[in-house]
């Protein structure tokens, strides 16, 4: 028999989860035109957003399961 633990609320989970994605988003923005060409770099800024979102969604719904 499974017993449910008290957790974190998820709908908090899922604000942390916007926030730091943001943060890695805004990171990115910033660090990798100092060292790419200006174009591939805010491509590769939101491909590594979506990545991080992504990343973040699969582990926040694993551990609701």
């Amino acid at each position: 028999m499974q017993t449910k633990t008290q957790g974190m609320d998820p709908r908090i989970k899922d604000i942390a989860a916007a926030a730091v994605s943001f943060a890695a988003f805004l990171g990115l923005l910033l660090a990798l035109p100092a060292v790419l060409d200006p174009g591939i770099a805010y491509l590769s800024a939101i491909v590594g957003f979506i990545i991080v979102m992504s990343v973040a969604g699969y582990f926040t719904i694993e551990k609701l399961r």
